[in-house]
């Protein structure tokens, strides 16, 4: 638990310390955004408005129907698969075309903008001026030509223009043509009264800039963005942005407009050009119906057919008749052959058979008149003899009988062969005829075949030219408008939100970015923080405050200033480190530093004047021999030797080295420097130095000696071995990070003795851990005002 603890201080202490270079700077931080927010004001103030306008319309899936000029025998399968689908992507582009766009230019005159001028800036005005302006014709050296044209009405008749560049004012009336250097123009009074408007006056001028209509193709196409609804849909979402929201709705509807009229002009020139094709064909297909039907007529007068199966089906009916009549011929041959057989090989009493049918020529009653006479005979041989005069007379007629039924039989034979060679001969005709059927069936029906698809062919075209006449009457939009154009109230540039927080995030960053990487390049020590991070192991005696260049470098008898309060804390610090270290056995205190310039000499001098004022008896000597400073704090002209002439000549004691300093009431001892000398080296190592100390620290509660810096320099670890403890001079803002790797090396090989930091050059907001425990203002001490902080802060008191 106790280590959670600590960890959450050590993440706390952390994240103080990463904020606390930023905190230093909130002056700078809340000014540089009170700066950005006022130019996001200007900005927001004086900035044109920018609007955007929106459309919504449906592209309509018509399986391109009318895209193709082939789209009317669809049902005869010769439309392509390719055209028979709409290509979305293919309308958006279409919709984006310079064509299109050429149009809406044109149709709303967007080549001419009017604006109205204010104390800082133009707003653009769209069917609200009292004027039109209209550009007959351009000059072709400038194609994207761009003038602007000051247009003041006078009066209901007249005007006045005024060139923006010359200045130079002509008179004109309305409904002139200008012919201008750039061009022609025609400008007509508004004679729509709501172009009029209770702020158009007589001497106001509008501002009218004239383009080029390439250019205002340019400029509308960057502006207009079509995309699709989501994916999945034949959706588009149409938007143009403008400072006017009523130009943007005029030029999205325009648009759409133009989009379905130049649909609806395909579609018609593609029914215009189906209906031509179609009134050729059916020209053609008339032409070649009537010569099918010309050969059909011919062909059946040729052939003299009229129905061909029908007759066929009487031809074969005649010749089985014929047949059935050739066989009846043939059975009444043969029966005239046998009874003519019978008549002359049979009997003379022998009956004749009847109803053979035969007939002609009385056969059959002259055979009824034997066969009575041959019954009446035998009826009579019954009863006489053949010599009876009556059966002679029978036998006489049944032989004239005979010879008559003979004669008959020879008759009805003859009739019946020739009957039967005419009924062969027809029977023969109607047989070549039924054999010459399928070759004029094959024929007919070739002739047909052709007529069929003729007549088939005509009908369809008929039809197709009714329904292409339909589509040319009957023309419907491509887009389908789901919401007409409408703007959006609130602007979308700029944006008073946005830019207001981009300004504040900007006021922020730039200062954040300055203070990051100054402390990112920051390798100076800044406070007691940064030495405690190198060198944990050592005290910290206290903290020295910067100096302005004005104040004293010394302090005085009852001085509150903060650089007194230091040194008094620092005085007080010693004493507690000097009572509780037991390594500490004397009063001698060396003063050093790692190189020149950290204010050692400052640090020894006001040091030995704080402990002066406590009643102590004090001697400062002044060791740095190579380059003294503590001169600087006294009049040094009085002074003319010091302590190089006693390391130098044996005859030299310590009192005439010795001089007293006052400070007002406080006073000390002071051991100057002397005379730099060849070798301060050897003359420190002579051994007279260790004797000086000797002498004088019995004398004297403290003794303080300013000695040479560490690193530069040998001198101060050459009598190193003197000292009781060493006051170790950092600088804020001027010692390296680095450097103090040498007084941590120091005090780990034991070369100084009980070393303990002071800090010099601390700013105010540094002191401690980062104003943690600093000083703030002395004690009862009036603290400054942010404004003369700031004053003072950027030199201006």
């Amino acid at each position: 638990m106790s280590e959670l603890k600590t960890s959450i201080k050590e993440e706390d202490f952390n994240l103080k310390e990463l904020i606390a270079p930023y905190v230093r700077f909130l002056p700078w931080f809340i000014l540089s955004a009170l700066v950005f927010l006022s130019l996001a004001f200007l900005y927001i103030r004086y900035s044109t408005y920018v609007y955007q306008s929106e459309a919504t319309i449906l592209i309509k899936d018509t399986n391109n129907g009318a895209l193709s000029e082939l789209a009317a025998f669809e049902d005869l399968g010769l439309g392509g698969a390719g055209l028979s689908k709409s290509d979305f992507e293919n309308e958006i582009e279409i919709l984006k075309s310079k064509r299109l766009i050429s149009k809406v230019v044109r149709d709303l005159n967007l080549n001419v903008k009017y604006y109205r001028e204010g104390n800082v800036k133009s707003s653009e005005v769209f069917l609200e001026t009292p004027f039109t302006v209209a550009v007959v014709s351009l000059k072709e050296s400038s194609p994207y030509l761009l003038k602007s044209l000051y247009i003041k009405q006078i009066s209901d008749k007249e005007f006045v223009i005024k060139d923006a560049q010359d200045a130079q004012e002509s008179t004109y009336n309305f409904g002139d043509t200008l012919n201008l250097d750039f061009g022609e123009l025609v400008i007509n009074s508004a004679s729509n009264p709501s172009r009029r408007s209770d702020k158009d006056e007589f001497n106001d001028f509008t501002l009218v800039s004239i383009s080029s209509v390439s250019q205002a193709v340019i400029d509308l196409k960057n502006n207009l963005n079509i995309q699709a609804a989501n994916k999945n849909s034949s959706v588009l979402k149409i938007s143009f942005n403008s400072s006017a929201p009523n130009k943007s709705e005029a030029i999205l509807n325009t648009l759409i407009d133009v989009y379905n009229n130049d649909a609806i002009q395909d579609r018609n020139l593609v029914s215009a050009n189906t209906a031509k094709f179609i009134d050729r064909r059916l020209e053609i297909i008339t032409s070649e119906l009537d010569s099918v039907e010309t050969k059909n007529v011919n062909f059946r007068e040729d052939k003299n057919v009229t129905d061909i199966a029908t007759e066929g089906q009487l031809f074969l009916q005649s010749k089985t008749e014929l047949e059935r009549k050739r066989l009846e011929v043939s059975t009444k041959i043969g029966l005239a052959s046998a009874m003519n057989e019978l008549l002359q090989n049979g009997s003379d009493n022998e009956l004749l058979p009847v109803n053979l049918g035969l007939s002609g020529d009385g056969l059959s009653t002259s055979i009824q008149e034997y066969n009575n006479l041959v019954l009446e005979k035998e009826r009579l041989l019954k009863s006489s003899t053949s010599a009876n005069p009556v059966i002679i007379t029978l036998d006489n007629q049944l032989k004239q009988l005979r010879s008559s039924i003979t004669s008959s039989l020879d008759n009805v034979k003859t009739s019946l062969e020739i009957e039967d060679k005419d009924l062969r001969r027809q029977s023969g005709s109607i047989g070549g005829k039924i054999a010459a059927i399928p070759s004029l069936t094959k024929a007919a029906r070739d002739i047909m075949r052709q007529q069929e698809i003729k007549e088939a062919l005509y009908l369809y075209l008929l039809q197709k030219r009714e329904e292409t006449a339909i589509s040319l009457a009957v023309t419907t939009p491509k887009a389908k408008i789901v919401d007409r154009a409408y703007s959006l109230r609130d602007p979308i540039s700029p944006k008073p939100k946005i830019v207001y927080l981009g300004a504040l995030v900007l006021g922020l960053l730039i200062p954040f970015g300055i203070v990051y990487v100054k402390t990112l390049l920051d390798t100076k020590i800044h406070n007691r923080l940064d030495i405690e991070k190198a060198l944990p192991e050592l005290a910290i005696l206290g903290e020295v405050p910067t100096i302005d260049s004005k104040e004293s470098e010394t302090i005085t008898s009852n001085d509150r200033s903060v650089l007194a309060e230091a040194f008094r804390i620092l005085r007080t610090n010693l004493g507690y480190y000097i009572k509780s270290s037991s390594r500490v056995t004397g009063n001698t205190i060396f003063v050093t530093s790692t190189i020149k310039g950290e204010g050692k000499t400052f640090v020894a001098y006001n040091l030995a004047l704080s402990l002066a004022t406590t009643g102590k008896k004090i001697l400062l000597v002044g060791a740095d021999i190579r380059n003294p400073q503590l001169h600087r704090y006294i009049d040094k002209n009085i002074w003319t030797i010091g302590l190089s002439e006693y390391l130098f000549d044996d005859t030299v004691d310590v009192d005439s080295i010795t001089f007293e300093v006052k400070n007002e009431s406080e006073q000390m001892d002071l051991i100057l420097s002397g005379r730099i000398p060849p070798n301060p080296a050897e003359l420190l190592m002579n051994g007279r130095f260790e004797t000086l100390i000797s002498e004088v620290k019995d004398d004297y509660d403290y003794v303080i000696v300013d000695t040479a810096p560490t690193l530069l320099v040998t001198d101060t670890l050459l009598i190193s071995q003197n000292a009781d403890m060493t006051v170790y001079v950092s600088r804020a803002d001027y010692t390296e990070t680095k450097l103090l790797e040498y007084p941590k090396e120091l005090y780990r090989d034991g070369k100084l003795k009980n070393i303990a930091f002071a800090i010099n050059g601390i700013k105010i907001n540094n002191f401690g851990y980062g104003s943690k425990y600093g000083y703030g203002y002395g004690y009862g001490q009036t603290k400054k005002s942010l404004f003369k902080r700031l004053k003072d802060r950027l030199g201006l008191s």
